[in-house]
């Protein structure tokens, strides 16, 4: 209620009525809040305990559909040809149920050690831009590759490990350079989230598009419509080639409303963060927002819906698909007793430091490694750099940063030991920060996530869009179809989220002085860099060079002994991408 006052001004004539509105109560925090915040300090840094578990659901929900997106190109590199249907879907099990141990790991660390809202993901960045940077091919095999990933891990966690060292190699990265990679990460993954949405087909991009209307043949279905036409309009498109969709493929299609479906569940999803951006959870609410719409739009146009003489018609397929994911012929936990069998723990120290073949066929093994560990650790500095920046925005949760940093390299150095490539700390992150998360009490909440979805597939029953006939749900009873066409599938509403929080990371990331040259130089290149190669680390090498070169011929020069140093390997690095 409010209270209205009438006053008398001087001359004793009434003053217009003011309004005095009472201030909401403060809620003050429960005891298992204050009992959390001793150990986390999330209310010492402004934020509440409900806001950091909302923050941290939201984590894990992006963190597993951006896991999905990594696996469809990752889980290809161990599989052959000749997989059966069944062993398909075991491979990508595999990968899936290590992805997110791994996560959990290094999530909950991020939030226990260094107490800093971080998540730690296999990511469409660091190692699919590792392995297809390096390769397999000339008798490279995933295994050597891991070999690779492990020393640069090794590394890097060395460097991390010791304070003085981890300070002097992130100096030696020019300042301008450092504020630029948020930027370029940023900008990156809404550049990837924009492809994966298929809203826009970027032809010059190198990424291979799995977004809403790619047609995929990893499983067949007998009543699949011939969809040449699409298929070639949308993987051969110019830059920024909005799909006419309505004029390709889908005619024939049953399913093709689903692609509608999608595009408006992504509109939904700018709309209402749009309208709650000032708002708590703003990036939670819309996320949620355009998933309901999506259900929506599913329920009522695919699963009920009228025929033109009015009667009412369902088509349960791609519904009860879902249910039987979850607990029926291809839910994960008839998948665990082949994943656990087929570990090879330590299979790592036999096979992939031996290069016979690799060598025999012209390799040299010192600049494979070189090339990796520059690779690997050049990104991993920049990535971390990046998503830490963006999470510790006070001086206190700074102090973390040194041990989020091991953390990460920590797990990086036992992930090739169970068949996994080196994870990332997230630059989605960054959704958790604008929504609230201040402490680690929202990697831990996340974290839990991340263990919980290990064993269910609970995230992509919801999550998981599906907009061409071959990436429906509609086969059921054959073990291992059901989850190869769920990886397969797009994550349109998720994508959205991500093009938000990237956008979001760019905007809110520190600038140059653009009036110095010597600072814009080195800036614009790593964006560009970034960007146009789709690699950070090569971005991030090609703005150290140039800051050499343009402080080279500045009179006012701010060119330290560790730039000079850092450009030696930036340029080898250049070079032998080059060469490549």
């Amino acid at each position: 209620m409010s209270e209205t006052v009438r006053t008398i001004d001087l001359q004793g004539e009434p003053a217009k009525k003011r309004r005095h509105i009472r201030q909401p109560k403060e809620h003050k925090p429960t005891a298992i809040g204050r009992g959390l915040n001793k150990f986390f300090h999330h209310i010492d840094r402004g934020s509440t305990t409900g806001r950091e578990i909302a923050a941290g659901i939201l984590l894990c929900f992006l963190g597993v559909c951006g896991m999905f997106m990594n696996m469809q190109a990752l889980a290809r590199f161990f599989m052959t040809e000749g997989l059966g249907t069944a062993e398909m879907g075991e491979a990508y099990a595999s990968f899936y149920f290590l992805s997110m141990i791994a996560a959990f790991a290094g999530s909950m660390l991020m939030g226990l050690a260094a107490r800093l809202p971080l998540i730690q993901i296999g990511s469409l960045g660091l190692s699919t831009v590792l392995i297809s940077s390096l390769g397999i091919g000339s008798g490279l095999s995933y295994a050597n590759l891991l070999a690779v990933c492990f020393v640069s891990s090794l590394v890097f966690t060395l460097i991390s490990a010791v304070p003085p060292v981890r300070r002097a190699v992130l100096n030696a990265i020019p300042r301008s350079v450092r504020r630029a990679m948020p930027v370029a990460i940023g900008l990156l993954i809404a550049f990837i989230a924009l492809q994966l949405t298929g809203l826009v087909q970027i032809g010059s991009s190198n990424l291979r598009v799995y977004g809403a209307g790619t047609v995929l043949n990893t499983a067949k279905i007998q009543k699949a419509v011939p969809t040449a036409s699409f298929q070639s309009a949308a993987q051969t498109g110019s830059l920024f080639n909005f799909r006419a969709y309505n004029a390709v493929g889908y005619k024939g299609d049953s399913y093709f409303p689903l692609l509608q479906v999608c595009l408006i569940a992504a509109v939904a999803v700018f709309a209402a963060y749009a309208l709650l951006h000032k708002k708590k959870h703003a990036m939670g609410w819309s996320f949620l927002i355009g998933t309901l719409v999506y259900f929506g739009g599913y329920l009522g146009s695919v699963v009920f819906y009228f025929t033109k003489n009015g009667a009412l018609q369902f088509e349960l397929d791609s519904l009860w698909a879902r249910l039987w994911m979850v607990g029926s012929e291809d839910a994960m936990h008839l998948h665990l007793p082949a994943v656990l069998s087929n570990l090879n723990i330590g299979g790592l120290l036999k096979e992939g430091f031996d290069f016979t073949a690799y060598t025999e066929a012209g390799g040299s093994v010192a600049l494979l490694m070189a090339t990796g560990i520059l690779t690997n650790l050049g990104l991993m500095l920049a990535s971390a750099d990046a998503a830490i920046t963006a999470a510790a925005d006070t001086e206190e949760a700074q102090k973390g940063a040194g041990l989020a940093m091991i953390c990460s390299g920590a797990v990086n150095v036992l992930a090739p030991l169970f068949g996994m490539p080196a994870q990332s700390v997230s630059p989605l992150s960054v959704a958790g920060k604008k929504d609230g998360a201040r402490s680690g009490l929202a990697s831990a909440v996340a974290a839990l996530g991340f263990l919980v979805s290990a064993f269910v597939w609970l995230v992509p029953f919801f999550c998981a869009t599906t907009t061409s006939y071959d990436v429906q749900f509609n086969l059921y009873g054959h073990y291992g179809v059901v989850l190869t066409m769920l990886t397969d599938n797009s994550f349109i509403v998720a994508d959205a989220v991500m093009i938000l929080a990237g956008l979001y990371m760019a905007v809110t990331a520190e600038k140059p002085d653009f009036s110095l040259g010597r600072e814009v130089i080195p800036y614009a290149a790593a964006v560009i860099v970034s960007l146009a190669l789709t690699n950070p680390a090569m971005g991030l090498a090609a703005g150290i060079a140039a800051h050499l070169l343009a402080n080279l011929f500045d009179r006012d020069r701010e060119l330290s002994l560790g730039n000079i140093l850092a450009a030696v390997p930036a340029v080898a690095l250049i070079v032998l991408y080059v060469m490549k």
